[in-house]
C-alpha cells in the first residue's frame, strides 16, 4: 500500500486532486462499473506533497498512518523519544508553546526535544561544506523526490546532508540508547522518507499533526488546563526558523554576514518552475537554493491544523517563538549542540525516474476523435479534466493513466445528443445497472414507475425496487430477455426487454406497464366464460325439448343446436 490511498467509495471523479498535482501523478481508474472512474495516486510519479489529500471535497484520500503502533508500543512500555518539528507554534491550536511537551509526556513519551536541533546539526554541516559550490538545499523530502523522480539530472546540485529529522533521529538515537524515536510534523512525505533505504536507522515512526491532535482529543487531555513545561535539553536557537522561507539562510549564517548569493523558492508549482530554468540555464546559479515545496515553507505543510489562519499569522506564530525563546548566545548561532560524525550527515541521491511511453501523433489523433476532436479548433483546453491540453489528456490516455470519458464537455454534449432526448421521450421505463446491479441511469418513465426521482434511485442496488432476478439472468446467460412479469407488491403488471451492453458490464432493461391491458384481458376472459358456460346451458335445455318434440320441431333443434355450437366456438377463440 502507498503513502496516499484513495476510498473509491466516497471518489466521485471530479478530478479535483488531478488539477491539483503539479506532476500529474493521479491515475483514473475505472471502478464499480464501466461509467464509475476513481482517482489513483501512482507512487512512482508522486512527490508526495499530499495536496491532492487537501484538494478533495470527499475526502476520499488518506494519508498512511502510524498511530496505531506508537499507541501499541507505548502500551507495551517501550522507551520513546518524541521530536518535533519547529512548525508545531504554527500547526497546533495551542495556547502556548509549552504545552505541547507536556501533552507528549501525559501521552507516554519520556523525552521531548525540537527537531530544530536536528535543523541545527544540518546548518553546521552547510556551513562544515563551505558552499564553495551551488547547491540546492535537501531539507525539503518533497524537493528531493521531486529531482529523483522527475528532474535527475540537477541530483549533482542536491546537498549530500540528510534533512532535520534524520539528523534528529540519529542524535535521539546517540542521546537515548534503547528509545524508539518518533518524528511529529506537518509533512506527509516524512513518513517515506522514514522508511528509505540508507537513512531508515533514525526515526522509527512518523506523525502528522493531525494524528497527534487526534489522540490528544481521545484521550480527553485539556489543554486549556494544562500547565507549560520545557522540552529536553539541549535548546536550539535560529533553527526554529527552519519552518518558514528563508529559515535555512538565517541559520547557516545566523550572527554573521552572507558570503554567498542565496535564493528562497517556496510553494511546489514555483520550485518546478525554478527546477525547469535550472535544467536550460545553469550559468547563472545562486550558491545557495533554499526549496520549500510548501507555500512559505513548512508552516503550510498538508497535516498541520489551524488552516484557517493565514499564512502569515503563522509565520508571525514561528518567529515570536524563536524571540521569546532565544538567548544572546543563541542568536549569534552559538548553540550546545553536539555534532554528529560526518558520516550520519551524510546523504546520497539516486535517479528515480521512470520511462514513459510516448504516443506518436496518430495515435494522439486517434484518442482525440473518440472524443468528437478532429480539429485543432475542436480541442478547447478547458483544463476541466486536469491536464493542461487536450493533447496531455490524449498523452495520459494513451499510458493508461486516464479515461476517454474524462472530457467533460464531450460528455455533456453527448448527454445532450438526439439519442438521450429520444431516451427521455421514451413513454416506457428504461433501466440501466452495472454488473454489480448498482443502478446507474433511470428515465422520466421509470421514475413516473417506481414513484421515486432519479436521484433517489441512481447509485442504489436493484433490489431495492423490484425483483432483479430477470436482469440477473441476461448477466450470466449474455442473451436477450423478453418476459411478462408480475410485482404485487407494485401491483403492476410489466412486459420486460432485457438485454446486456457492453459484453455484459451494463445491462439495459426496458420495462412495459401492461397491467390495465392485462386486467382487461382477464375480465374479458372471465365474460368469455360465463357466456359459453350459459350457451351450453341453453343448447342442453333445447336437446331435452327436442326429444319429447322430435317430431314436430326436429329441424329446427337441429338448426338451433348448429348455431349455439358455432357461437361457443366462437367465444372461445382467442381475440384479435
Amino acid at each position: 500500500m502507498g503513502l496516499i490511498t484513495t476510498n473509491e467509495a466516497r471518489c466521485r471523479d471530479c478530478y479535483r486532486c488531478l488539477r491539483a498535482c503539479p506532476v500529474k501523478a493521479i491515475r483514473i481508474r475505472t471502478g464499480d462499473g464501466a461509467d464509475n472512474l476513481y482517482a489513483q495516486v501512482m507512487a512512482e510519479l508522486c512527490v508526495q506533497d499530499a495536496r491532492c489529500v487537501l484538494a478533495c471535497p470527499q475526502k476520499a484520500k488518506k494519508v498512511a498512518s502510524d498511530l496505531k503502533q506508537v499507541k501499541q508500543q507505548l502500551k507495551q512500555g517501550v522507551p520513546m523519544a518524541a521530536g518535533v518539528a519547529p512548525s508545531f507554534v504554527a500547526g497546533l491550536p495551542l495556547h502556548k508553546p509549552g504545552q505541547m511537551p507536556a501533552l507528549l509526556r501525559r501521552l507516554g513519551f519520556s523525552r521531548v526535544q525540537e527537531t530544530a536541533l536536528g535543523a541545527e546539526l544540518v546548518a553546521m554541516a552547510h556551513r562544515r561544506m563551505g558552499l564553495s559550490e551551488p547547491v540546492i538545499s535537501s531539507a525539503c523530502p518533497v524537493v528531493v523526490n521531486l529531482i529523483e523522480r522527475h528532474y535527475p539530472e540537477l541530483l549533482p546540485l542536491l546537498a549530500p546532508v540528510v534533512s532535520p529529522m534524520v539528523a534528529h533521529g540519529r542524535y535521539m538515537k546517540k542521546m537515548y540508547p534503547g528509545h524508539r524515536t518518533v518524528f511529529i510534523g506537518p509533512c506527509a512525505a516524512k513518513k517515506e522518507e522514514a522508511r528509505t533505504s540508507g537513512i531508515e536507522d533514525a526515526v522509527d515512526f512518523v506523525l502528522g499533526f493531525d494524528e497527534f491532535w487526534e489522540w490528544v482529543q481521545d484521550e480527553g487531555l485539556d489543554c486549556d488546563g494544562l500547565a507549560e513545561t520545557a522540552f529536553d535539553g539541549p535548546r536550539p536557537g535560529p533553527a526554529r526558523l527552519f519552518p518558514i522561507e528563508g529559515g535555512l539562510f538565517k541559520t547557516i549564517y545566523a550572527g554573521g554576514s552572507a558570503k554567498k548569493e542565496h535564493i528562497t523558492v517556496t510553494g511546489l508549482q514555483n520550485c518546478i518552475d525554478f527546477l525547469k530554468h535550472l535544467s536550460r540555464d545553469k550559468a547563472s546559479v545562486p550558491g545557495l537554493m533554499e526549496l520549500l515545496a510548501c507555500r512559505g515553507g513548512c508552516i503550510d505543510g498538508p497535516l498541520a491544523l489551524c488552516r484557517e489562519d493565514d499564512i502569515f499569522a503563522r509565520r508571525r506564530r514561528v518567529i515570536n517563538y524563536y524571540k521569546e525563546t532565544a538567548r544572546q548566545a543563541e542568536d549569534t548561532g552559538n548553540v550546545n549542540v553536539e555534532e554528529l560524525p560526518v558520516a550520519l550527515m551524510q546523504r546520497q541521491f539516486t535517479s528515480r525516474q521512470i520511462t514513459m511511453p510516448i504516443p506518436d501523433d496518430d495515435a494522439i489523433k486517434h484518442i482525440l476523435a473518440r472524443t468528437g476532436k478532429y480539429r485543432p479548433e475542436d480541442e478547447l483546453n478547458c483544463g476541466a479534466c486536469g491536464y493542461e491540453t487536450c493533447r496531455d489528456k490524449a498523452v495520459a490516455v494513451y499510458r493508461g493513466n486516464a479515461e476517454v470519458q474524462m472530457c467533460i464537455p464531450y460528455m455533456r454534449k453527448r448527454a445532450e445528443s438526439m439519442s438521450n432526448q429520444v431516451l427521455t421521450a421514451m413513454p416506457n421505463a428504461v433501466i440501466i445497472v452495472n454488473g454489480n446491479l448498482v443502478v446507474k441511469e433511470v428515465n422520466p418513465a421509470a421514475e413516473r414507475m417506481f414513484k421515486c426521482a432519479a436521484g433517489e434511485i441512481t447509485g442504489k442496488k436493484l433490489d431495492q425496487f423490484m425483483n432483479p432476478a430477470n436482469f440477473i439472468k441476461v448477466m450470466e446467460s449474455g442473451e436477450m430477455l423478453n418476459s411478462i412479469n408480475t410485482y404485487p407488491e407494485m401491483d403492476m403488471i410489466t412486459r420486460e426487454i432485457i438485454f446486456p451492453l457492453e459484453n455484459g458490464r451494463v445491462i439495459v432493461g426496458i420495462l412495459v406497464d401492461i397491467t390495465a391491458e392485462k386486467r382487461q384481458r382477464e375480465q374479458f376472459e372471465l365474460v368469455k366464460g360465463q357466456t359459453i358456460a350459459r350457451a351450453q346451458e341453453v343448447i342442453t335445455k333445447q336437446m331435452q325439448v327436442a326429444q319429447e318434440i322430435a317430431g314436430l320441431l326436429g329441424e329446427t333443434t337441429a338448426e338451433t343446436k348448429v348455431l349455439l355450437s358455432k357461437l361457443i366456438e366462437l367465444m372461445r377463440q382467442e381475440p384479435f
